[in-house]
């Protein structure tokens, strides 16, 4: 399974990595890594990308504006997305559950939510 961690702190980067690096099927992840969404974009049109654990504010290019962008762009429709963000009003996650995310994470965050919401969303990738 390929994952792309979208955040423009390296430190939460890490961290999800690490996390799901602890997960039994750990061997079967690779990992890709973007600061904002416009690096993002370009990692999801050179390389097969299953999963985005994705923060809502970035530079350059926000969350919500690549969600936007991958939404309109057939190639992408298979791409599951769970929010990893600060941004934890019932308003706002309601208007990405509406744009089509498939989780939802509140900064700060535990391994547990990590991996909870990770197995959540990749039993329904199946």
């Amino acid at each position: 399974m390929n994952f792309l961690l979208v955040d423009d702190s390296i430190i939460i980067r890490t961290a999800i990595e690490k996390t799901l690096m602890e997960h039994p099927n750990a061997r079967k992840f690779k990992f890709f890594n973007a600061d904002n969404g416009k690096v993002a974009l370009q990692v999801l049109k050179s390389n097969f990308i299953d999963l985005i654990f994705l923060d809502w504010n970035m530079p350059v290019m926000s969350g919500e504006d690549l969600i936007n962008t991958m939404r309109e762009t057939k190639a992408f429709n298979h791409v599951r997305i769970i929010m990893a963000t600060t941004e934890g009003s019932k308003s706002q996650v309601i208007k990405m559950a509406k744009k089509g995310i498939n989780g939802y994470l509140v900064k700060p965050f535990d391994k547990q939510g990590v991996i909870k919401v990770f197995d959540t969303v990749s039993a329904r990738m199946h």
